[in-house]
């Protein structure tokens, strides 16, 4: 059976140079379409070392555009995605500099990619409550989440960092509600504000959780006393 597994192209990498050359104020949706689709198989140099922290506190695994006529080990990003970067919870940063880069991907922008093959999926709902408010009537489904929603690899990475937090035993499910008359999905991790005290440490935490997950992902939070939070198994 011939291997699904693509190819690394150097003629996207040219690419990549052309669209890396267009002034910033001059790059449309168009631009970022080309980008984002080019990149995914485009030809990299990795940067050394290879594993760069990013000024947010996460790992980033760290491509270079390879400078012309010096030999180098391919690198694209699908193949790496499979072979490391979803195992091992890193993001990637495209032509690092110093407090800047042509372009930065989280983990969960990785984890989209595996998931709809592609790094940012459109957001069909506007901002909803971090902490969800179920009225009396209110239909709800809950489920855990699919490996098509949170692939296995995925969940173990997020269930290390939440233990390295000090979540001993992390629990999740995903609530389906409708909102407006639209289908809505949010997951819900056992984290209590009763339990993590001050709102900004609070906000804090669920930014960083954010970066583990696909971006149109909503996070929520359920009270610790809810019926709802008898639902949670383990992640």
């Amino acid at each position: 059976m011939a291997s699904k597994r693509p190819e690394c192209d150097i003629t996207k990498t040219q690419t990549i140079i052309d669209l890396l050359a267009v002034p910033s104020d001059h790059r449309d949706e168009t631009w970022n379409q080309n980008f984002l689709t080019h990149v995914q198989t485009a030809s990299f140099a990795c940067t050394d070392p290879q594993i760069v922290e990013g000024p947010d506190g996460f790992p980033y695994f760290g491509l270079n555009i390879p400078e012309p006529g010096k030999p180098f080990t391919s690198y694209c990003i699908k193949n790496i995605a499979e072979d490391f970067l979803l195992d091992n919870g890193y993001g990637v940063v495209i032509n690092p500099k110093e407090n800047a880069a042509d372009w930065v991907l989280s983990y969960g922008d990785i984890v989209n990619l595996q998931i709809n093959n592609m790094f940012y999926s459109p957001v069909e709902n506007g901002p909803i409550e971090p902490e969800v408010t179920i009225s009396k009537n209110e239909q709800v489904l809950i489920a855990q989440p699919s490996e098509s929603y949170l692939p296995a690899k995925a969940r173990i990475v997020l269930r290390k960092y939440l233990q390295y937090f000090g979540v001993a035993q992390p629990k999740i499910m995903l609530i389906s509600r409708t909102i407006e008359g639209k289908i809505v999905q949010e997951l819900a991790i056992n984290i209590f504000k009763e339990e993590v005290g001050h709102p900004e440490k609070l906000s804090d935490f669920m930014r960083q959780l954010g970066w583990f997950l696909p971006r149109h992902y909503i996070l929520m939070l359920v009270p610790k006393n809810s019926e709802l939070a008898t639902h949670f198994e383990d992640l």
